[in-house]
């Protein structure tokens, strides 16, 4: 398979990340030998950590540290006291590919090789540490689903339709928060107060999702994802979920009787808070799993998914405790 297009790698792959400035040494130099040869061609060049060893048809076959060169003997082999089990690139391995594998293997530089096996370049942790840094900006772009491609100098035109289909589609899931309000407009009626803690319960429900969202996507780019991974950390969440949901629940129920009177209003405000804000961690760490799970990237869908499911999830516990007390609150 070619890897290239027009004589150009294609784009965020090895090929457009690696640098030519490395040092190779041919398998018949002795150790005093490639010393000489590394002092006469290390100028200019910089991060030379390893030095790679090359056969008489430019194959790579070996790799070396400078440290290891400088304890050897003048007269010892470079082949005798090379590493032969040498970790290299394709031209076309994916750049998020190559920044796993940097993480994996704590490596400071990994070589590009040719089809033939030949040397044609070294990739170093500097370079991958910049892709890590424009994967996690496209992702904090995705989160909100304004699209990965949308900057300053982007028209109002292609950004608004780079954002709308996400937000068409949640505008219809939004209408179902409408309808939960009018099944519940009697309770409503019946103790006006609760329309004032609507706002508050929906949005702290969407903010803690998207905190754990924001956790489960990091996650998700620096780990590889086990079964055991995802199990201990949606308890972890869970936790999480119940010590801010308890501190939080307090706190309201406390602002709810003192600005009412009425304890039984603050009990069921602040155990409301308690149940979604639980149930709002818990989406925000599920629902990336699952789409991850489905090929579906989770950044992209998660941000606004989380929050309308949650807003939903919030208002039906919301009025569903308020209605379970209504006798007690009117």
């Amino acid at each position: 398979m070619n890897n290239m297009t027009n004589g150009v790698f294609k784009h965020e792959t090895t090929g457009t990340l690696m640098k030519k400035g490395f040092i190779a040494l041919q398998d018949t130099y002795t150790a005093k030998e490639a010393i000489s040869h590394l002092r006469k061609n290390v100028q200019g060049k910089t991060n030379i950590h390893y030095l790679y060893i090359l056969n008489s048809d430019s194959q790579l076959i070996g790799v070396l540290s400078i440290r290891e060169l400088l304890g050897a003997l003048d007269d010892e082999w470079i082949t005798d006291i090379m590493k032969t089990d040498v970790l290299s690139f394709p031209t076309d391995l994916d750049q998020e590919e190559a920044a796993k594998v940097f993480r994996d293997r704590d490596l400071v530089s990994i070589p590009v090789v040719n089809h033939a096996n030949q040397l044609i370049g070294v990739i170093h942790v500097e370079e991958i540490l910049d892709v890590i840094q424009r994967e996690a900006d496209e992702d904090i772009e995705k989160l909100s689903a304004s699209g990965k491609e949308i900057d300053f100098r982007t028209s109002p035109f292609v950004a608004a339709w780079r954002r709308l289909p996400w937000l068409i589609l949640l505008l219809f899931i939004g209408l179902i928060s409408g309808g939960i309000i009018e099944k519940f407009e009697a309770t409503l009626e019946a103790v006006v107060a609760l329309a004032f803690f609507m706002p508050m319960i929906a949005g702290m429900t969407g903010n803690t999702g998207t905190q754990s969202l924001a956790v489960v996507v990091r996650g998700l780019v620096s780990e590889d994802l086990t079964i055991k991974k995802s199990m201990k950390l949606l308890f972890r969440e869970l936790i999480v979920g119940i010590i801010i949901g308890i501190t939080c629940a307090i706190v309201i129920a406390v602002i709810a009787f003192v600005w009412r009177g009425d304890l039984i209003l603050g009990l069921v405000v602040g155990s409301s808070l308690l149940a979604t804000l639980i149930i709002g961690t818990l989406a925000g760490t599920v629902i990336p799993l699952l789409l991850y799970k489905f090929k579906v990237d989770p950044a992209v869908a998660s941000g606004p998914l989380i929050t309308t499911i949650n807003d939903i999830l919030s208002l039906l516990i919301y009025f569903g405790i308020a209605t379970m007390f209504i006798s007690k609150l009117i």
